[in-house]
């Protein structure tokens, strides 16, 4: 789906496709962005595959999801009286240093680093 409907306050779940287009596993973590811009903050994540990063093997497909809610305040907002249409784009930016899973840290890591 390129399009779904929302109603203001209502928990929503959408379900975005994410394919490695690379030749190579790579790991990334997603930012995002709202438009129209003066509406970013009622928007909310209560979940999101942005708030990690992702790693993804060579051609691999997955499926993400995000969980969100617009603030009802939105309602009050007389700037927003003609809105209609709230669009959320996710862009991916390769992480120059992964994270390693707590289960592959070793004490090296733990001794170098800056914590």
């Amino acid at each position: 789906e390129n399009e779904i409907k929302v109603r203001i306050g209502e928990v929503t779940t959408a379900h975005y496709k994410v394919t490695n287009m690379a030749a190579r596993e790579i790991t990334a973590q997603a930012g995002y962005n709202v438009s129209p811009p003066q509406v970013g903050g009622y928007f909310n994540k209560i979940n999101c595959f942005c708030f990690t990063q992702q790693t993804m093997k060579p051609g691999e497909t997955r499926e993400m999801t995000v969980v969100f809610y617009v603030d009802p305040s939105i309602a009050k907002d007389s700037d927003q009286d003609d809105l209609n249409t709230i669009t959320v784009a996710y862009t991916f930016y390769r992480s120059p240093n992964p994270e390693k899973p707590v289960a592959q840290v070793t004490q090296a890591d733990i001794k170098s680093s800056k914590l």
